[in-house]
């Protein structure tokens, strides 16, 4: 009988530890910070905060070459003073709209390119 209700015990306890661990859970399985959002419960985040259908260029921080695909490049974006990869502005609701491939870089013995991207806040 109190195997029964150990066994019982340690499974709400799991539960309970689980069910915390979602509750510290933002939106989309990021955790919640004071830095990502402020006391009102608003977020402080430029990309999350732009208004919709603004738009902005943002240019590589480092040309794209084989050993630097576009996706594991920052993208520097001055109108928002952030700088971001190309899927953190993606998440943040930003859709590219051009993608601008510039003259030929030669670093390292490696050909990489500098990228511009325009995107758009679609929500």
């Amino acid at each position: 009988m109190f195997a029964l209700s150990s066994r019982t015990m340690l499974a709400a306890l799991a539960a309970a530890l689980f069910l915390a661990g979602c509750a510290a859970q933002g939106p989309h399985g990021t955790s919640s910070s004071s830095a990502a959002a402020g006391s009102d419960g608003a977020s402080r985040d430029p990309l999350i905060d732009a208004p919709h259908r603004a738009t902005m260029r943002c240019v590589s921080q480092e040309p794209v070459t084989v050993l630097r695909r576009v996706k594991e490049v920052s993208f520097a974006c001055p109108d928002l003073d952030v700088s971001a990869t190309i899927d953190e502005i993606r998440d943040a609701g930003w859709r590219v709209v051009s993608l601008d491939v510039g003259d030929e870089e030669e670093r390292d013995n490696h050909v990489g390119f500098p990228v511009t991207i325009t995107v758009r806040k679609l929500f």
